[in-house]
């Protein structure tokens, strides 16, 4: 077996168990909805902030999407800390897992792929920002799908943490501040931002240019 098949499988290995252990903290904590998430973190004391950042920032192998934490960072937290930590988690996340995608993507990433993005980055890095930028800001994004394709393409990993670092606080924001509203929802302040922020989510996706850039990788 030749070094890069050894690492592929270390690879997959950590992953599984990685991802083994965070189905068995979800099942052990319930950890189903906005209610269920809050519970948790919530037990914690004064811990909450540590084990909620923990949380956004391994949500991947917890199977937690990022709407359904970052909105409960806003329930737990209020909206100015919820997006704090909602927004420090997805940086560190989106780091990590463009240098894994870096360092690991030629193992991963199938090679018509891999030319795809060298093709793309080599007129400049534009459409790999634009498709992490917007994907990264979008509440419902596809965050990894994003952060690999960066990773494996040859923008700057400069370039990249100046594109997510506000992009994610934004996410951040709108969801945290949407969470932060649950208690009082029904009063008209709550419920005009709901309306806001499902028009967000949903108006761009009916324009089928947006959706190629949201949800596909910039292969052309």
């Amino acid at each position: 077996m030749d070094r890069s098949a050894i690492t592929v499988v270390r690879t997959l290995l950590a992953l599984g168990l990685l991802l083994a252990g965070g189905q068995w903290l979800r099942s052990h904590l319930g950890l189903t909805s906005v209610d269920a998430v809050r519970d948790a973190v919530e037990a914690l004391g004064w811990r909450a902030p540590a084990a909620f950042l923990a949380l956004v920032m391994l949500r991947q192998f917890v199977l937690l999407p990022s709407v359904l934490l970052l909105t409960a960072g806003g329930v737990i937290f209020g909206g100015m800390l919820g997006t704090l930590l909602g927004g420090t988690g997805i940086v560190v996340s989106g780091v990590a897992n463009f240098l894994v995608a870096r360092r690991f993507g030629a193992a991963f990433v199938p090679p018509w792929l891999r030319d795809h993005l060298v093709r793309v980055t080599a007129r400049g890095p534009a459409p790999v920002v634009l498709f992490t930028g917007l994907a990264t800001v979008h509440p419902v994004g596809p965050l990894i799908a994003a952060q690999w394709a960066a990773g494996c393409s040859t923008i700057a990993a400069s370039t990249f943490v100046l594109v997510i670092v506000p992009a994610s606080y934004a996410r951040a924001a709108a969801l945290a501040t949407f969470g932060s509203t649950l208690g009082d929802f029904g009063s008209p302040a709550s419920l005009l931002f709901a309306g806001v922020l499902a028009a967000v989510v949903v108006v761009p996706l009916c324009f089928p240019g947006v959706r190629r850039r949201l949800f596909a990788p910039p292969l052309a």
